[in-house]
């Protein structure tokens, strides 16, 4: 379904962007496909430059702008993908806007946001460049002179919680407030109101979204699910835990897993 270059991003921001990605559709232009977008923790940052109008949020009814940032979503939603989209993706390490943009994350979870209203009508230009480009790499290099430039006026945070994310990520999401207290020295109220602001979610939403998309890496290389044991091997209390759990997030039931899925499990778990 999906056509996907990945980049290394440069050396001075890998401690803030996972990778670079440019994303084409590998269907005829004249049709449209429907892709389902399951919940998940991240921030992101689109580029379209190519034809506008290619990617329409159903759910919100609106299509998004040729610039985008794209926050973390706790519920699902659907995307009807025009065949000649592209898409240049930045992948942001949760918690990585507050430090490169002094903003909130807050305000964008759930929602894809035109960066026009983030950082005025200038972007507009750097969008035209990024089009003039010939190559993704040159994209990719125009763009990271920007961040890099966002990078070195960036002052330092007063709360930096990359100790507590990586925590959590390791432990899959399976971890208590209490636990983290003790091992990264902050408080519950100082973890709870930077995690929201850092990374648009509550602290126990993060944890549930980590161990929620951790479930679906699992049951997207299964071939024969036992949810049973995959509801105990994701940390779940018990596999009654884990059905509600998985429908309150995509408002189906595990065994109906694989309708969500494009034709190649590649495209979804690179692509989202």
């Amino acid at each position: 379904m999906f056509k996907v270059q990945t980049f290394r991003p440069h050396r001075r921001l890998q401690d803030d962007l996972l990778s670079w990605q440019m994303i084409t559709c590998d269907f005829p232009a004249e049709e449209v496909r429907y892709l389902t977008v399951l919940p998940h923790f991240m921030q992101s940052m689109w580029f379209n430059p190519g034809p506008e109008r290619t990617l329409y949020d159903v759910a919100r009814q609106e299509y998004l702008p040729s610039a985008t940032l794209s926050g973390p979503r706790s519920q699902v939603s659907e995307w009807r993908v025009d065949g000649r989209m592209q898409l240049l993706a930045a992948h942001f390490r949760p918690g990585s806007w507050s430090r490169l943009f002094r903003l909130s994350a807050q305000p964008f979870c759930d929602r894809s946001t035109d960066l026009t209203t983030v950082f005025g009508p200038g972007t507009a230009s750097a969008i035209a460049e990024i089009s003039s480009c010939t190559t993704p790499e040159q994209q990719v290099t125009l763009l990271e002179s920007w961040l890099l430039a966002q990078l070195t006026a960036a002052p330092g945070n007063g709360c930096r919680i990359e100790d507590a994310i990586q925590l959590i990520l390791a432990a899959n999401g399976n971890i208590t407030i209490r636990q983290l207290e003790a091992q990264v020295f902050l408080t519950k109220r100082t973890l709870e109101r930077a995690f929201l602001d850092q990374t648009g979610l509550h602290l126990k939403m993060f944890c549930r979204l980590v161990r929620f998309r951790k479930t679906i890496d699992y049951i997207a290389r299964m071939r024969y699910p036992q949810w049973k044991l995959l509801a105990h091997k994701a940390g779940y209390c018990d596999q009654t835990h884990f059905i509600n759990e998985f429908r309150y997030f995509t408002h189906r039931l595990p065994h109906q897993f694989p309708d969500l899925l494009p034709p190649s499990a590649l495209d979804f778990v690179t692509f989202i």
